[in-house]
């Protein structure tokens, strides 16, 4: 089964967690598509800040590639950031277009609050399409 697992990290937390899925996946065919912001904290801030006013230049030819259609599974996975998930999220699910027919799970890393964020996430990708059957 082709997978890609879609995901933001700014600490490694996230990645990580990818990894993992990933790892546990052994009849799969899994690809990534990762938005790693790298470079100094203060620099990762700015980034952020950027996504989050919709500013998403920097990663622009990466978005323009993304192409769900030849996956049968498509993983989410967000950090938490003010109860949330960062705008990079609601960017990613809107480029890959309609996701009907998709099966999707969607993953969050918070310390405290994940329960709501998943809760968004799951809507907003069963918003494009895809059938959410698992969510952690």
């Amino acid at each position: 089964m082709k997978t890609l697992i879609a995901y933001f990290t700014m600490g490694g937390r996230t990645k990580k967690t990818a990894e993992a899925i990933a790892s546990a996946l052994t009849n799969y065919e899994v690809s990534y598509f990762p938005v790693e912001l790298t470079g100094k904290f203060i620099e990762k801030i700015k980034m952020l800040d950027k996504f989050e006013n919709k500013d998403f230049s920097a990663i622009e030819t990466e978005l323009n590639t993304l192409d769900a259609a030849s996956y049968d599974l498509i993983i989410f996975g967000m950090p938490t950031y003010g109860n949330k998930p960062p705008q990079v999220f609601n960017e990613i699910v809107a480029r890959m277009g309609n996701l009907s027919g998709k099966r999707a799970v969607v993953f969050n890393t918070a310390r405290f609050t994940g329960g709501k964020v998943l809760d968004y996430m799951k809507a907003k990708v069963e918003e494009a399409g895809a059938q959410v059957i698992d969510q952690s």
